[in-house]
């Protein structure tokens, strides 16, 4: 089914929302007024900026930390970039003066801020090797002009290109070396040699494989310190996409390119499935500029045709890269309690080089050896919430069993090792951290399987095409050969966050022409922003489209805790039963929220009115007749087609999403067997009762209400939901599980039930 209207044709098309991708469409937006279309198959913006949720806890995806971008030249045209493309919005916390701390059995070290910081840290532990730690870093500044020359040759038109190309010649050797040939000849001590590389894990490719200049500009990086947005990675999105919007572009989600269109050898448009319901709308949209920010291999061996170009004979057989194993953390106190105040931990149990080789089967065996900590919450600013995020490096081989295997659906045997491989970290951390373990209350991992769904990269290699010295062999820059169509994204230069923002940079300077570097620096260091006095609680500085509507507020009703909100909208909204929403709710600050019901132009939102958070203030202030705008659908917890009977399990709200499937089953006439465990603290906290009364004249229901602090003579069960799953009669392979609610609830209740065999569950 094919679409077609005025909205399909726009100055230039950006494919993929990631960094790069959106520094791309921000600045053609900003500085050449091109109205601009962001395509992303995923149901969020952002990359591996964006943030997502459990309960009251957040991580950010893929932002870690950044170099500190305040005090060096160079660096400060990327905390300029930031500040522009946001239009001043996007602010900074800088890391503590000890902001990374690398931990051997024997010792460790802590990482000052600055050169000399850097430098006194490793002399402090290595008295005797100072003229190795001279020469390393001497040659991480030569190393670095290698490759900065090699970033500006891949964009600049000549003569500049030229003289790039001549300083690439000159300090050729430390990219065709690699960071362990590099070390093993420069440094003696094997100590000392394991502390230069355990960074290794910020660009996802082991010393003995990684070009050492890329290493190098990743070290020369962090030499300053770290620092982190305010509020989290996400606000790099929603400021970036509100000067998208500015000059009439926009950013579509659940949108998934097929192709780029050809003709004559010309890049024409695009071809998109929308896969945001079940009709999967096919629509072709045009622009004489065509920019793919989802990586060479995607760009060249999916989106194209096989045209027999050098650089897709190359991008065939060149080496995969890696992916990660992500472990989210919920923490019930602050790490400062064991005096961890937001300095990255590096842990290392070997002094290896190519300790990686031998990793994944020692984590496998409970024996993890390699991992990096961070705190997400201490670097936010968040007061409250705590969360840990922990990261090593995995290949996507020893997933592959589990590959053709729906996310959230996969065999018993997956979550399993999921389950061996975390404990194998935290064993690790809490081998080197005592007391750590102690802190987690939730605990989630993400596998390359994980990244691979969600960033639509082959393997969930991430990090994109790695950095070993043959990538800096192949042909890879902003122009392309076919005409009209461009390059943008960390494919061109390296992996990374400043890399993925620099991208957008090249990208629109080569698009400029010979002097379009100079004139696109001239316009963001001359940026200054509006300064208000006293900012709105909410502005209108988000505009609407496909994505993105307004609603108004018809009706509002409080019960108890909870705020019930209708909004009308000018068309029929079309949902998968348990798809949900985003509501705008502040400057900058979107909330996700389950959708309740949908009748034909109207959506209904149920809000828990307790949390102290933007959204809650927002929805409890709200008046009949306010418009709110909304970023919907979002597919996450959805219905499932089947011919078994259903489990719904939540607790709190967690109950709402179970109300929109009832809902859409009743609209199709689709009867079944319900079973609704709903779990609260108190018997005044059960509003399941209410809310399932209007669907039990249409399907069986049965419920089980579990009450933790009921009353006396209390009709409920006491006890928690769990209760019900752990009764001899009950089998779990009879139903359909939906789980929602408290995170502490889901996972308990996920171990539970796949430890009885559940074979269908969704949550």
């Amino acid at each position: 089914m094919k679409n077609s209207n005025d909205e399909t044709h726009y100055d230039a098309i950006v494919i993929g929302s990631g960094l790069g991708g959106l520094s791309t469409a921000a600045l053609l937006s900003k500085i050449l007024k091109k109205r601009v279309l962001v395509l992303e198959r995923h149901f969020e913006p952002g990359g591996l900026t964006h943030e997502f949720k459990r309960g009251p806890y957040s991580w950010d995806v893929g932002l870690h930390y950044v170099g500190d971008l305040t005090t060096r030249p160079l660096d400060i045209v990327g905390y300029k970039l930031f500040n522009y493309l946001s239009n001043g919005k996007l602010k900074w916390n800088k890391m503590p003066e000890l902001f990374e701390k690398f931990i051997y059995p024997d010792f460790s070290i802590e990482i000052k801020k600055s050169l000399k910081g850097f430098r006194q840290s490793l002399y402090k532990q290595f008295p005797d090797d100072k003229k190795d730690i001279n020469r390393y870093i001497s040659d991480v500044h030569k190393a670095r002009l290698w490759y900065l020359a090699y970033f500006f040759a891949n964009f600049l038109h000549s003569p500049f290109k030229d003289i790039m190309n001549l300083i690439k010649k000159i300090f050729h050797s430390y990219s065709a070396m690699t960071t362990e040939e590099y070390l093993k000849k420069n440094i003696k001590n094997e100590k000392l040699r394991s502390v230069l590389s355990i960074r290794w894990g910020n660009y996802g490719v082991p010393p003995h494989e990684s070009s050492f200049a890329v290493h190098a500009i990743t070290e020369h990086h962090y030499f300053p310190g770290g620092m982190f947005p305010d509020g989290g990675a996400e606000k790099i999105c929603t400021t970036f996409e509100q000067s998208i919007e500015e000059s009439g572009g926009k950013i579509l989600v659940n949108r998934e390119t097929q192709e780029i269109l050809l003709k004559d050898n010309t890049a024409i448009g695009v071809r998109v499935k929308n896969i945001s319901n079940k009709d999967n709308i096919i629509t072709d949209y045009f622009a004489p500029i065509i920019i793919s920010a989802v990586g060479a291999k995607n760009t060249y061996l999916k989106l194209l045709p096989d045209l027999n170009l050098p650089i897709q004979n190359q991008l065939k057989t060149y080496t995969k890269g890696y992916s990660a194993l992500d472990l989210y953390l919920g923490l019930k106190e602050s790490p400062e309690k064991l005096g961890l105040h937001g300095a990255n931990q590096w842990i290392s149990d070997s002094y290896e080089l190519d300790c990686f080789d031998k990793e994944p089967q020692n984590q496998l065996n409970g024996e993890a050896t390699y991992c990096f900590l961070s705190f997400p919450s201490l670097k936010s600013g968040t007061k409250s919430n705590h969360t840990a995020d922990v990261v090593t490096i995995f290949p996507h081989s020893y997933f592959e069993k589990w590959s053709h295997e729906n996310w959230k659906e996969r065999g018993n045997d997956y979550y399993t090792m999921k389950e061996k491989l975390t404990e194998s970290l935290l064993k690790l951390i809490e081998k080197r951290i005592p007391g750590f373990n102690d802190l987690i209350v939730y605990k989630e991992m993400a596998t390359p399987l994980t990244f691979e769904h969600f960033t639509n990269k082959a393997d969930g290699a991430f990090y994109g095409l790695p950095s070993t010295p043959d990538r800096y062999k192949l042909d890879l820059q902003v122009k392309t050969p076919i005409k009209n169509l461009y390059l943008s994204g960390t494919d061109i230069i390296c992996n990374g966050i400043l890399p993925a923002l620099n991208s957008g940079m090249a990208t629109v300077s080569y698009l400029m022409g010979t002097f379009g570097i100079f004139q696109l620096m001239n316009k963001v260091f001359a940026f200054k922003p509006k300064k208000i006095k006293n900012p709105p609680y909410f502005t209108k500085d988000q505009k609407t489209n496909e994505d993105k509507r307004e609603g108004i507020l018809i009706n509002k009703v409080f019960k108890d805790n909870l705020v019930e909100l209708t909004f009308q909208f000018d068309q029929t909204l079309r949902f998968i039963g348990g798809q949900h929403i985003k509501l705008y709710v502040d400057n900058s600050e979107w909330r996700a929220y389950s959708v309740a019901k949908i009748d034909n132009t109207t959506l209904t939102l149920i809000i828990d009115t307790r949390p102290k958070g933007h959204g809650a203030g927002y929805a409890k202030n709200m008046t009949i007749g306010e418009k709110s705008i909304f970023r919907f659908p979002i597919t996450d917890l959805v219905y499932h087609e089947s011919n078994r009977d259903l489990l719904f399990i939540a607790t709190g709200t967690g109950l709402i999403p179970f109300l929109h499937i009832l809902d859409e089953l009743k609209k199709e006439n689709i009867k079944k067997n319900c079973t609704v465990l709903f779990g609260c603290m108190t018997d005044t906290e059960n509003f399941a009762d209410h809310y399932l009364a209007g669907y039990k004249d249409f399907f069986n229901i049965k419920t089980e209400i579990f009450v933790e602090k009921p009353i006396e003579n209390s009709t409920f069960n006491k006890g928690r939901v769990t209760d019900f799953i752990n009764k001899p009669a009950f089998n779990p392979q009879s139903f359909d599980i939906y789980i929602c609610g408290h995170p502490h609830m889901t996972e308990n209740t996920v171990k539970l039930l796949r430890s009885k065999g559940a074979d269908k569950l969704y949550y």
